[in-house]
Formats: structure tokens, C-alpha cells, sequence
């Protein structure tokens, strides 16, 4: 989403609504959600009292929900303004071909009598597009997961199932992926009218539940229903359930363990019949009417597959070049995970060698949670300063970030962040996304994330001597 376009867009409709302009707080709330910030942390940044920012928040969504005519929270913000920019920009092109149009038969008519032909829409203009609201997948290619997502999809289409599946496991291990490519093939197979997407927040955990000063920023009921009500085309909340009943339609709430599921479930769970839904958390829950799928690792195949793409994609000669054994050895300490087995091959690849990395990541052997915690503070100590920025930076967004907002925001300078990108993708610490108007977007694992915010890498400092080790192993230094 260009925020920008965005935020010009919002002042404008709120002028031409309420003969108002916003003012400097205004401005710094409404593009600090759009960057996907929290409240907190915009206050934070312009050096505001927290609980005044709130409030301004507060009458900011009122005036934005009366200039765009539908409600308008911090939650669907994003989304509101990327399907009005959308519209925008349909109408300006069909406006152009009418232009255009109306050119072409002035020039070609000698009488000065303007024949107007006029062309046709697109699809876009005049038919409603499904599966819109589908994320892109995070990754270049998933491995594994074509059967898995084939029965996930057939039970989701079987009346005598739950009518809400959680997809379960731990995180790395592609649940967004998979939801992905289900949700991908109920609308290619036309097994469901149209998908809804909504995304739950990337939070960071203590002892396995929603860090209080977090959990102001959970998803709530209202927020999913505004949400859902703006993905119907923007019809009013008190439609959805309608809407719901009337077409089988499959929704998605994904990380769904930091949504408020106790209050949502029971009240989802009411409006549904014939559309369905599926979860992905990290968590389960214990409703009868919730079917639970857990997420199994790739199989050893599917693992060597996925190794053997990613060190072609990245020249790693040494993963290519490894034996049966040593692919095996991989396979078990990533306990199959794909984030884990990108993890790998990031350390691999800075190393330029197999070893010590296999015998460094036995320590973590057999948790899954350890060997991502070994690869990013390995990461952690190799990065340069202006990375450790701009990845500190990233973890306190919501969202994915343009490299003008980076610049913008004084994390890295253009000449910089050609290094900086080579550096986060080596490691695999971010994702490429592209957002509605075809920019490029950078953005991070949610566990990254979560890690970020939880304060994890603040206590990572290499040592003389692990440096000197490096050395050794990276340069062969006696």
C-alpha cells in the first residue's frame, strides 16, 4: 500500500466532508497506523502522553468513518483506504479510455461530428472480483503441502465437519501458507462463493498468552465484524450476518491466538451455516464446535527439495554438495519446519561451510523454538548496526514497510540500503510482499517479529572470543 497516496487521500475526503484539516497530531496518528504502528508507540515518537493520543484517535476514526461513509477503526484502516484507492484508480483508467475514445473519433471525423465508441471495463470495473482479499504467499514456492491442503480444503466443504477449523501447530511451519493455497482453491473450484481474509495481530508472547500492554491491540469481535462488513462491500455491520448466511463463503482469521477467540468463536459460530471457517493459531481450543487439524512437518523429501531450490536460488555450494547423512542431519534438527530449514541455509550460506554449523545447532536439537532463537542470534551478532536499525524499526510496524518509509524515517540512507537488503535477505529475516498498487514491500516473519517486540536480541552481544572463532571457521585462520 503506498501510505502516502493513503494519507493524502484520507485529508482530502475529510476536507471536502467536514471543511476541516487535520492537524499535526492528526496527521502523525493517521500515518502511524497506516505504517502499522501501535498507538503507543506513535505517541512515543512525537513525544505525546499516550491516553491523549488515544483520545485524538478516537475522534479521527469518527471523522474518517463520516467522510468514507462506512466505519472506519485503527484495525481497518488499511484496508479501507487501499480499496478507495483502488476504486480511485479504476475510475481514472476507465476515465482515460473514455478520453481517449473521444480523441480518436474527433480526429477522424472530418465533419467535426464526435462519434464516441465507448470500450469496455474491465473485468475489474464490472464484475466483482473474488478471492481479493487473499494475501500473497510470503514465500517463493511451498513445499510439501499440496495433499495436506487438498483434505484441509475437503473438509472445510464437508457439511458434516466443524463448522470452524483451527489449523494448529508452532510457528514456522507455514499455516498461512497452507491457509493460503486453500483459500486460493476454494475460489479456483468455485467450492465457495468468496473468501474473507482477516488478519489477526503479530504480537509478542509472555508465558504463552498476550502480553498485557498488548492486549488493548487484540482483535475483538466488533473489529472482526467491521472487518468482515468491509470486505462485503462495505455493507453495514448489521448486514453481515445476513450476508453470511446467504452464500457459502469461507473466512479466515489468521494468527488467530491473538484475537479475543472466547468472545468470537460462540458469536461466529451462530451466523455460519452454509459458509465455513479456518483458523490458524499457535494455540487450540477446546469448543465442540471447532475441528482441530494439526500442521505436520514436511516429510524428508520434501525437505531436501526444499534445501537443494534454496541453495541453487542462493549458490550455496555447500548444502548442495552435502550427503545423505549431513541432509538428514538438517532434516532433524529443523524438526521439519520450513522456517527453520530457511534458517539453516541462511547460516550455511554466511559460513560458506556445513560445519561447525550441524554441530553448533545440536545444542538446540529436538525444539523447534531453539533453533530459531540460535539462528537469529547468530544473525543478530554478524548484521551491521544500520541492520540491527532497520530491523528494530520493522518489528514495531504491523505492516510491511517501503524502502522511502525506512529512508523517511532516517532508519538507513539510500546509498545503504542495497548492503542492508543483502544482508536481512541473507539471513532470511524478511519477505518481499507486494501490496494493492504493485509496490514493493518488505516485511517480517511474524516469530521475527514477535521477537523484536518481545526484547529478545537486546541481550545478544558477541564476544572477543566468538568473534575469533568466526574468523577461524569463515577464513580458516589457525
Amino acid at each position: 500500500m503506498d501510505v502516502e497516496a493513503a494519507l493524502e487521500l484520507a485529508k482530502r475526503l475529510i476536507v471536502a466532508q467536514s471543511g476541516k484539516q487535520l492537524n499535526d497530531l492528526q496527521i502523525y496518528v493517521l500515518q502511524g497506523a497506516l505504517e502499522g504502528k501501535t498507538l503507543s508507540k506513535i505517541a512515543d515518537s512525537h513525544s505525546y502522553n499516550d491516553s491523549h493520543v488515544k483520545e485524538v484517535s478516537a475522534k479521527l476514526w469518527t471523522l474518517l468513518t463520516a467522510a468514507l461513509g462506512e466505519s472506519v477503526t485503527k484495525r481497518n484502516l488499511r484496508s479501507v483506504l487501499e480499496q478507495r484507492l483502488r476504486l480511485e484508480e479504476q475510475k481514472s483508467k476507465s476515465k482515460s479510455k473514455l478520453d481517449e475514445a473521444a480523441t480518436a473519433n474527433n480526429t477522424s471525423n472530418g465533419q467535426g461530428v464526435v462519434n464516441i465508441s465507448l470500450p469496455e471495463l474491465s473485468d475489474s470495473c464490472n464484475k466483482y472480483q473474488r478471492g481479493v482479499w487473499i494475501p500473497n504467499l510470503r514465500c517463493r514456492k511451498v513445499w510439501g503441502r499440496d495433499s495436506f491442503s487438498e483434505e484441509l480444503l475437503h473438509r472445510l466443504n464437508d457439511p458434516q465437519e466443524a463448522p470452524i477449523l483451527s489449523l494448529c501447530g508452532s510457528a514456522g511451519y507455514g499455516k498461512t501458507e497452507v491457509a493460503c493455497k486453500v483459500a486460493m482453491a476454494a475460489v479456483r473450484k468455485d467450492l465457495f462463493a468468496d473468501v474473507l481474509w482477516v488478519k489477526a495481530r503479530d504480537t509478542e508472547f509472555l508465558d504463552g498468552k498476550i502480553s498485557q500492554s498488548e492486549r488493548d491491540e487484540a482483535l475483538s469481535w466488533n473489529q472482526l465484524l467491521q472487518e468482515i462488513a468491509h470486505q462485503l462491500d462495505g455493507c453495514s455491520v448489521k448486514r453481515v450476518h445476513q450476508r453470511i448466511k446467504e452464500e457459502k463463503r469461507l473466512i479466515v482469521l489468521d494468527n488467530a491466538e491473538t484475537a479475543q477467540l472466547e468472545d468470537i468463536l460462540p458469536k461466529l459460530n451462530e451466523m455460519l451455516n452454509p459458509s465455513r471457517v479456518l483458523l490458524t493459531s499457535r494455540f487450540q481450543t477446546n469448543a465442540s464446535y471447532v475441528g482441530l487439524i494439526n500442521i505436520p512437518p514436511l516429510e524428508e523429501n520434501c525437505s531436501y527439495q526444499l534445501l537443494q531450490d534454496e541453495a541453487k536460488y542462493k549458490n550455496v555450494p555447500a548444502i548442495l554438495q552435502a550427503n545423505t547423512e549431513q541432509l538428514q542431519q538438517i532434516y532433524h534438527l529443523s524438526c521439519g519446519a520450513p522456517l527453520a530449514l530457511h534458517f539453516i541455509v541462511g547460516r550455511v550460506l554466511d559460513d560458506g561451510t556445513l560445519e561447525p554449523v550441524l554441530s553448533a545447532l545440536e545444542q538446540a536439537s529436538g525444539e523447534v523454538e531453539k533453533i530459531y532463537e540460535f539462528s537469529l542470534k547468530t544473525a543478530w551478532q554478524r548484521i551491521s548496526d544500520v541492520t540491527k536499525n532497520v530491523l528494530r524499526y520493522m518489528g514495531n510496524s504491523d505492516a510491511g514497510v517501503t524502502k522511502e518509509e525506512l529512508s523517511g524515517a532516517r532508519q538507513v540512507q539510500e546509498s545503504d540500503w542495497s548492503i542492508t537488503r543483502r544482508e536481512l535477505r541473507r539471513w532470511y529475516l524478511i519477505e518481499d510482499e507486494t501490496d494493492a498498487k504493485g509496490k514493493l514491500r518488505y516485511n517480517l516473519h511474524p516469530w521475527v517479529r514477535r521477537s523484536l517486540r518481545g526484547g529478545l536480541v537486546d541481550k545478544w552481544q558477541l564476544s572477543l572470543q566468538e568473534w575469533e572463532q568466526i574468523a577461524k571457521w569463515k577464513y580458516d585462520i589457525d
